[in-house]
């Protein structure tokens, strides 16, 4: 995500084996699903940011993430189905947010999870995502708060009336990858990081994923999966749609060397050592709104012609309904060894 970053879905984070070892089976550990998610995740809510973030949000969006406590009784988190729910309010206008007498803040969650990771595979199985809408700015991430040194993934992420989902790497520090065909440069900017605010390479390096891997056109289909192999020489992303899941992974048997060509591959060399930048990872949710990742030309650019509305924030503000889809849904995250 430009900084940032569950889902209708299910997540399986497994140990990492060498390619050469995949005949070894992987092992559950542990499954977060609707018995344990909320305690296996913290909700970090406006006030956790105060004051480092005056905003109550790191990337200054126009939105007020909520406690546990307050996101369970309003509804915008819940268990229902065996299924995990994380929405936002869309059924009322926005507040001022904080102290500030011109930026609302919509009600949504952020998530974080209690455990980090550093090599492996995570699957994650989304039923849904949050659909595409003007000013909404969802993302599934991973990030180091030790920053030694600053890496981020960012899994999924879309803003505004995107269609395609966009993967992206941020560092602190050289990091380049040059087989991606897109953005090579992963350093400085789009962090989360005081040392990376200096940088102005705010998309970082990454990808644009094939159609249907976000938004609308994902959710139609009932959702499906997302994957990352972290190894200590590479870090591979793939996708697929309900219809196209692999056998392995629903049987609970993964094994990523049958699963062909990833959507997005970085591997260390030259321009950057996969295994230094990308550990102690992590795993975050969140919807967010306007923010630093669509600034006034961005909204010009997409949402003000179609909406005849002249702000982000005022599109918030003023239509809740807007924003029903909204939601992540998740089955479940596993952890295989």
């Amino acid at each position: 995500m430009y900084f940032p970053l569950f889902i209708a879905s299910t997540v399986l984070f497994y140990g990492a084996l060498a390619r050469c070892d995949s005949a070894v089976p992987f092992t559950l550990q542990i499954t977060y699903d609707a018995t344990n998610f909320f305690d296996k995740f913290d909700f970090r809510d406006a006030a956790y940011y105060y004051p480092q973030y005056p905003s109550g949000d790191p990337t200054d969006g126009s939105v007020n993430y909520l406690s546990k406590s307050d996101a369970i009784s309003s509804g915008i988190a819940s268990t229902e189905n065996s299924q995990v729910y994380l929405g936002v309010d869309f059924t009322r206008k926005a507040e001022l947010r904080g102290n500030s007498t011109t930026i609302h803040g919509r009600d949504s969650v952020r998530l974080e999870s209690k455990d980090t990771w550093s090599d492996g595979l995570i699957i994650a199985d989304i039923a849904h995502m949050p659909g595409t809408a003007c000013s909404v700015w969802p993302s599934l991430w991973f990030y180091n708060f030790e920053e030694n040194p600053v890496g981020e993934v960012d899994l999924v992420e879309g803003i505004n009336v995107q269609s395609q989902n966009v993967v992206s790497l941020h560092t602190c520090g050289t990091c380049s990858f040059d087989n991606l065909g897109e953005r090579s440069n992963c350093n400085n900017g789009g962090t989360e990081s005081d040392s990376c605010e200096d940088g102005t390479n705010y998309d970082g390096c990454g990808n644009t994923m094939s159609s249907g891997s976000y938004g609308p056109d994902f959710n139609a289909g009932g959702g499906g999966v997302y994957a990352v192999w972290l190894e200590s020489d590479a870090l591979r992303l793939y996708w697929w749609s309900r219809k196209d899941i692999p056998a392995d992974i629903t049987d609970g048997t993964p094994d990523p060397n049958q699963w062909g060509t990833p959507a997005s591959l970085f591997q260390s060399g030259k321009g950057c050592d996969v295994s230094r930048y990308f550990k102690d990872l992590t795993i975050i949710v969140n919807t967010d709104f306007c923010g630093d990742n669509i600034n006034q030309d961005i909204w010009e650019g997409d949402c003000q012609g179609s909406t005849g509305v002249r702000t982000c924030d005022e599109y918030v503000t003023e239509n809740p309904a807007a924003f029903k889809e909204s939601y992540w849904l998740i089955n479940s995250v596993k952890i295989y060894n």
